[in-house]
């Protein structure tokens, strides 16, 4: 069972980026899986090489330009998206591996990631997606029905199998790639939740590194640069000392985010706010 790990990029921004998460990932060392880098380049960028050397240093590594010319978001991602399922599907056998969408606001931060994340995905059959699971997200209205912000999905930095280009529908294809592939796979009953990879913020991060649960977090409308920066920071024996901290600092910032919502009523930041809350009862229900 062999593993690939995309980067897709569009800029130089996110080139660098990948570079100080890549250099980050040497120095925890190479995993005991087996696995591959797949870099996937916008069809505006051309491949980097600087990336590539890096890269290979790590794992065997392989490069391509995404062909499809379509722009602007969410629909680019998307179309790279499924660029790079294509070409995985034709160049790497289909040996029960999964290939994980690792965006540039998303950084491993245990040195055993890729060998958890490879444990997890082992079953039988292996599932067809396996990521960070967000449940339904609704709005509450002082006296009327809650309103559905966003419906349940896994987030798209995720695990897919190798051949999954090949098992979806063409209409699968339609739409945020998320949400439309989330359907079908969980039709199929080939969905895996997993708390490996898990959504972070810049003030919590910290906090996040420190927990064992979790070997990849991904910034979710955060300060991309500001964000990957304090992921990849070595963990000081003060933040080690300070860790039974943690749960007083989660409850805290739960009741202010609970506060919040009822302020900030429309537009993403009302979406981020209620799908975290969303995410953290789901948690604690599944937990119970």
């Amino acid at each position: 069972m062999t593993h690939v790990v995309i980067l897709p990029y569009y800029s130089q921004a996110e080139i660098n980026r990948f570079l100080r998460i890549v250099y980050r990932i040497k120095e925890f060392g190479k995993p005991k899986c087996r696995a591959h880098f797949l870099l996937a380049a916008s069809p505006r960028i051309a491949p980097c090489p600087k990336l590539e050397a890096a890269c290979a240093e790590i794992l065997p590594t392989k490069s391509v330009q995404c062909p499809t010319q379509v722009f602007g978001y969410p629909e680019g991602p998307t179309a790279m998206f499924w660029d790079a399922m294509d070409f995985v599907r034709r160049e790497f056998n289909d040996d029960g591996g999964f290939s994980l969408w690792l965006e540039s606001d998303m950084a491993p931060v245990k040195p055993d990631w890729l060998d958890r994340l490879h444990q997890q995905w082992r079953s039988v059959p292996p599932p067809l997606l396996m990521g960070c699971y967000v449940p339904h997200v609704f709005k509450s209205r002082l006296f009327r029905r809650k309103k559905l912000l966003l419906s349940d999905h896994v987030n798209g930095g995720a695990c897919y199998a190798k051949h999954f280009a090949r098992l979806m529908p063409p209409e699968a294809r339609d739409g945020v790639f998320d949400m439309a592939v989330y359907r079908y796979a969980k039709k199929l009953g080939r969905v895996k939740r997993t708390e490996l990879i898990d959504f972070s913020t810049t003030r919590r991060v910290r906090r996040d590194v420190l927990n064992p649960d979790k070997v990849i977090l991904h910034g979710f409308m955060q300060d991309k640069d500001e964000f990957i920066q304090r992921c990849l920071a070595p963990v000081s024996e003060q933040e080690k000392r300070r860790a039974f901290l943690h749960p007083v600092l989660d409850d805290w910032e739960s009741a202010r985010r609970r506060l919040r919502v009822w302020f900030v009523r429309r537009g993403e930041r009302a979406m981020f706010e209620n799908m975290m809350l969303a995410k953290q009862k789901h948690s604690s229900r599944k937990a119970a």
